[in-house]
C-alpha cells in the first residue's frame, strides 16, 4: 500500500492539460518541490551549525575533541551544546546524501 502510494498519482485530467500547455513534466515539479525541501533542511541545519561555529569560535570536530578532553569535570551547556551540534552536523550530511540522490534525467 505504502509503495503504491508513491508511485501511483492520479493527476486529474485537468491539471494535466495545464502540465501540457505549459511544456511542464509533473514529475519534474515534484524534483523541484523535493530539491526545494530538501535544501530547506540543509540550511536549517547549516545555520544551527554556524550559530555553534560562532558561538565557540572553532569547527565540530575541535569541540568534540574539547568536550571529549575534559577530565572530572563537567559542563551541561557544553554536553548539551555538543549533542544539539553533532545532531545539525550530522542531518547535514544526511540531506546532502539525498540531495544527490535527487534524479535530475
Amino acid at each position: 500500500m505504502e509503495k503504491e502510494l508513491y508511485t501511483k498519482i492520479e493527476i486529474p485530467e485537468s491539471l494535466l492539460h495545464i502540465y501540457k500547455d505549459m511544456a511542464v513534466s509533473p514529475v519534474y515539479l515534484l524534483r523541484n518541490y523535493a530539491l526545494n525541501m530538501v535544501q530547506e533542511k540543509i540550511n536549517k541545519y547549516g545555520a544551527e551549525d554556524r550559530h555553534f561555529i560562532k558561538k565557540y569560535n572553532c569547527s565540530f570536530e575541535e569541540f568534540k575533541a574539547r568536550v571529549d578532553a575534559m577530565e572530572n569535570e563537567e559542563n551541561f551547556e557544553w554536553e548539551d551544546d555538543l549533542m544539539d551540534w553533532e545532531f545539525a552536523v550530522a542531518n547535514i550530511k544526511s540531506w546532502e546524501q539525498k540531495k544527490e540522490n535527487i534524479d535530475f534525467k
